[in-house]
């Protein structure tokens, strides 16, 4: 975790995150151990976060649940992001069409964050959780999201990404940076393949803002032969959905 995260802060929503990975009741000692809090902090943590309502006890089962209250607070960022929700929707469709992992991802400073994904029903599947992070400059939801932006916006990322990454030993190519963007505007998609993972691939279509003026992007991951073999039918499959979504809101910009 970031050192600018204040530790507490960090721990209430890794809990959250946690409950809605496992989705059933969770008991102070579990908590502690899953995530690695010494137990006095967990149950403090676990206390207060209920003592707001957003969670709630049941000494029958000496564990915590989250409560309506928790849902209610964050309804409003899905309507107003994203077309009133129809993505989660498309992204439903688009996993359970194709068979592969589908992707909702947004920009966040030099990230594309996965705000929303969806397994499929291949055998494999390309499995990662709702919160990952992938730099834009060195991913294909990340590529989908720079071609759909200006130069400068491409520029800037690539001096704000290496800025951020040398103190660390690491950088980015700025010239294949700018060589996947380009692909991408021209083939109408970013396609990476093992950037990240070896063996496996993402493909995805940007679009140049969401109602709120957020960048976003769509993307299946999967086995990269996978892919390559069902990229033919899986892109204009997206594409016609996304198409049908920016139409019923005409605030949202056009898959790139």
């Amino acid at each position: 975790m970031e050192q600018s995260v204040i530790k507490t802060a960090g721990r209430v929503f890794q809990v959250l995150e946690y409950l809605r990975e496992v989705r059933r009741p969770v008991t102070v000692r579990e908590i502690s151990e899953r995530l690695g809090y010494p137990l006095s902090s967990a149950q403090v943590l676990l206390k207060s976060v209920a003592t707001l309502g957003y969670l709630r006890y049941d000494s029958s089962l000496r564990a915590y649940l989250a409560t309506p209250r928790l849902a209610s607070i964050g309804d409003w960022v899905m309507d107003s992001m994203f077309q009133g929700g129809q993505l989660l929707t498309v992204l439903g469709d688009i996993a359970r069409e194709t068979g592969f992992t589908a992707i909702l991802a947004v920009e966040n400073d030099i990230y594309a964050q996965y705000v929303h994904v969806i397994f499929g029903s291949r055998a494999i599947q390309f499995n990662v959780q709702p919160g990952t992070r992938r730099l834009l400059c060195m991913s294909g939801t990340g590529w989908a999201l720079l071609a759909a932006s200006s130069d400068d916006h491409v520029a800037r990322t690539i001096h704000r990404s290496n800025a951020r990454l040398k103190p660390g030993g690491q950088d980015v190519d700025a010239d294949y940076v700018k060589a996947r963007v380009q692909e991408t505007r021209e083939r109408g998609y970013a396609f990476s393949r093992g950037v990240v993972t070896e063996g496996i691939g993402i493909i995805a279509l940007g679009s140049a803002s969401s109602a709120s003026g957020a960048r976003f992007a769509v993307g299946v991951g999967g086995l990269v032969g996978q892919l390559e073999r069902a990229a033919d039918t899986v892109v204009p499959s997206m594409r016609e959905r996304l198409l049908g979504t920016a139409a019923r809101s005409p605030a949202a910009g056009s898959p790139a």
